[in-house]
């Protein structure tokens, strides 16, 4: 017969105690009675539950653990600039003698999974990227003072976060710049949606560089996946037909619009200029490989992992690098 799964209800049904106060005996055994935590500790004894773990835990160990929080799309399961950004962590992690999980919160089930994750104290600290602040997760993170790095944007005063960005701004003025240069006067952008960040500093990029070189700025929003670029395309010949370029939010989206155009039979780059945003690994190789603004996102993630350790130990950066920004590169390839 198989063996009942133990949970922390079993644990806190058995000491006559809330789920609540066995997450503080794992966590702040310090501020239980002696008498409670007895009862709980015997509780976990009967059902052999992790034992060995919580006994280090309880004496003040670290469960040298970190966890990535990602958001799936209906396109990837992790999506691949999350996927760039963790592989640099995860290996830096690895090299450090860590161990590190992802978290995908793409349903409630997987919150739930890492809530008590969170709540058993088995996380030490997190990498969180964007797209996925949700109010449960950060009342969990501040209640067991997780410390926490976010990848990907600038949170400013939103959250007090350290975190590691790219310089969104000039690489959306850098690929529209190019794109003048190279004859280009009609140029379109699909951007993304939402209020991140990094959605207003490309928007604005963008509009300047067209306002500075007296042309008119004309965007749509889409969702950022690969369907939403092939929306946007059809959108903009609706809306804008005389477009000869396209600067994109994302890679996905811009490779998403080749294969909008394509389909309405564009010739890229002959008709359409297309550029987009990230260089994710598979912008080279799908045809015609997609010119990009390039951010380092192996070396962003690495440099979360070292901040993030940095923070845990009270080793705190300088305060005018609590917001790291990186610069970007333009890739030039055969879309544009």
């Amino acid at each position: 017969m198989k063996k009942k799964k133990v949970t922390i209800e079993m644990i806190a049904k058995e000491a006559g105690v809330s789920k609540m106060t066995v997450s503080r005996a794992i966590n702040n055994p310090e501020k239980l009675k002696k008498s409670t935590l007895i009862k709980i500790l015997n509780s976990m004894k009967k059902y052999e539950y992790k034992p060995r773990f919580v006994a280090r835990i309880l004496a003040g160990s670290r469960s040298n653990t970190f966890g990535f929080i990602v958001k799936s799309n209906e396109d990837f399961i992790i999506p691949p600039f999350y996927g760039e950004c963790v592989r640099g962590a995860s290996n830096w992690f690895k090299k450090q003698n860590y161990r590190s999980m992802i978290f995908n919160m793409s349903d409630e089930q997987s919150s739930s999974l890492f809530l008590d994750y969170i709540n058993s104290g088995l996380i030490d600290g997190l990498i969180l990227f964007e797209g996925t602040h949700e109010q449960s997760l950060l009342e969990a993170l501040k209640s067991n003072n997780i410390p926490v790095v976010l990848v990907g944007e600038d949170p400013g005063e939103m959250y007090d976060f350290y975190s590691v960005s790219s310089d969104n701004y000039n690489g959306a003025r850098t690929a529209v710049e190019y794109l003048i240069s190279k004859g280009s006067r009609e140029i379109c952008y699909i951007t993304g949606t939402g209020t991140k960040p990094s959605v207003a500093d490309r928007l604005k990029g963008y509009t300047d560089v067209m306002r500075e070189n007296n042309l008119n700025p004309v965007y749509v929003s889409t969702e950022n996946t690969l369907r939403g670029g092939m929306k946007a395309v059809d959108q903009l010949i609706e809306k804008h037909p005389a477009f000869d370029a396209l600067f994109c939010f994302s890679d996905l989206i811009a490779i998403g619009a080749l294969r909008g155009l394509r389909k309405r039979g564009f010739d890229i780059p002959r008709d359409v200029r297309v550029v987009g945003f990230d260089n994710i690994h598979i912008s080279e190789y799908v045809f015609p490989s997609l010119t990009t603004v390039s951010q380092d996102m192996s070396l962003m993630g690495e440099i979360a992992a070292k901040t993030l350790l940095q923070v845990m130990n009270e080793i705190n950066p300088n305060p005018s690098e609590k917001h790291i920004k990186l610069p970007t590169r333009l890739i030039v390839r055969e879309s544009a």
